[in-house]
């Protein structure tokens, strides 16, 4: 069993009503000014606590001369201060519904990676595949055991896949590139991020409201937690992901 199955999610909520002087405090926390925002703000982390072994670069085993030897493992980056790059936040109103408009989202094959690693696309948006590599790569997409689609892509081709249901879309070269991978979050909502180097979560502009947050890793899974906006406030939201057996993750 892979050590992050055991991992648990923690999430701490701090809730800060209208823009006093907590206010204040909060905004220039998280490099704000004066809290003068429309809307409501949430802010704060996700980090990883405890013990854990940044992975080792992967094995190239094939086009090696264009690829070279090694190629970065972007499945786990850790930041000095356990910020967690690459999760992935959701905001699911519960007290109204939304209707996210499609958009437009793309995925390279760049220096023998999928460039971004994970990203997040509103259901319906259109997917481009383009190759930036002088050999050929494909595009496996899978959503569980069920195949997506399978693109094969010599470097004069771009082909755009339409995203039509909600959730995780894996994806591999199947031209012996094993150490690709990448991962798309399809969602139905309009409110969604990417974490920076830093683990930052930062949304702002939210209508007040009852939100299910999600937070979605590719080593760590997904959890969930609920968050009450009021109006014009801003709430700081730290998520850390534990080991529960005290070990190191593999």
């Amino acid at each position: 069993m892979n050590r992050c199955s055991q991992f648990a999610i923690f999430a701490l909520v701090i809730l800060v009503s209208g823009p006093a002087a907590q206010g204040w405090a909060l905004a220039a926390q998280f490099g704000g000014g004066s809290p003068s925002w429309q809307g409501g703000k949430l802010l704060g982390r996700v980090l990883v606590a405890g013990g854990y072994e940044r992975p080792r670069p992967l094995k190239v085993f094939k086009s090696r001369k264009f690829c070279g030897a090694t190629v970065p493992n972007e499945t786990l980056l850790i930041s000095a201060d356990g910020g967690l790059r690459n999760a992935v936040i959701t905001l699911h109103p519960l007290d109204r519904i939304v209707t996210p408009l499609p958009g437009r989202v793309v995925l390279d094959n760049r220096q023998c990676t999928f460039v971004p690693h994970v990203q997040v696309a509103t259901v319906g948006s259109e997917l481009t595949l383009k190759n930036s590599d002088p050999i050929l790569h494909t595009v496996h997409a899978r959503m569980g055991k069920e195949t997506l689609f399978n693109v094969g892509l010599p470097i004069w081709r771009q082909v755009t896949k339409r995203l039509e249901r909600t959730g995780v879309v894996r994806i591999d070269c199947d031209v012996l590139h094993t150490w690709m991978t990448a991962a798309i979050m399809v969602v139905a909502t309009p409110y969604f991020s990417v974490t920076d180097a830093s683990g930052a979560i930062w949304f702002e502009g939210l209508p007040a409201g009852v939100y299910e947050m999600e937070v979605w890793h590719e080593r760590f899974g997904a959890k969930k937690t609920l968050v009450k906006l009021p109006e014009n406030s801003a709430i700081a939201v730290d998520v850390v992901f534990g080991s529960a057996a005290g070990r190191p993750n593999e």
